[in-house]
């Protein structure tokens, strides 16, 4: 069954997130700050190092890989919802490294941010809310 929420988009947030910064951690804190329960997130910039996720829908579990590179964030995006009560970032990424090979995936913690420029626009209505699906085992909107 397709999942629909209807929102009015609401106010941005231009935020540049410090050296050695995980990004997963930042933006998260930086939700729960501002009381943001509901957006679109995208970013660009560069990480010292890339911590990423692959889910293998087989085996219904993440596989958890390191880059431990200077790499290049060709394109970062995302959403907030609400986890457990609580901000969730839900964010992939693809970087690209010296040789222009690229590399991608779901952003996991342990991603540290060399020059991390988000872009975060709230969405304004009921809060999107993640609540555990047995078909896939994740957690999706509901």
């Amino acid at each position: 069954m397709t999942v629909h929420h209807r929102f009015t988009p609401g106010p941005v947030h231009i935020v540049k997130l410090p050296v050695g910064a995980d990004i997963v951690r930042e933006i998260t804190a930086f939700a729960a700050a501002n009381g943001i329960e509901s957006a679109w997130v995208t970013y660009l910039g560069a990480v010292r190092r890339a911590s990423l996720r692959y889910y293998d829908q087989e085996a219904r579990e993440y596989r958890d890989f390191v880059i431990d590179a200077h790499l290049e964030v060709l394109s970062g995006v995302g959403n907030i919802s609400l986890l457990n009560g609580k901000p969730f970032l839900h964010t992939h990424a693809a970087f690209g490294d010296a040789d222009g090979k690229a590399f991608g995936g779901h952003l996991n913690e342990g991603c540290e941010a060399f020059l991390i420029e988000v872009r975060i626009e709230e969405l304004e209505g009921d809060a999107l809310v993640r609540e555990f699906d047995e078909e896939t085992g994740l957690a999706p909107w509901v």
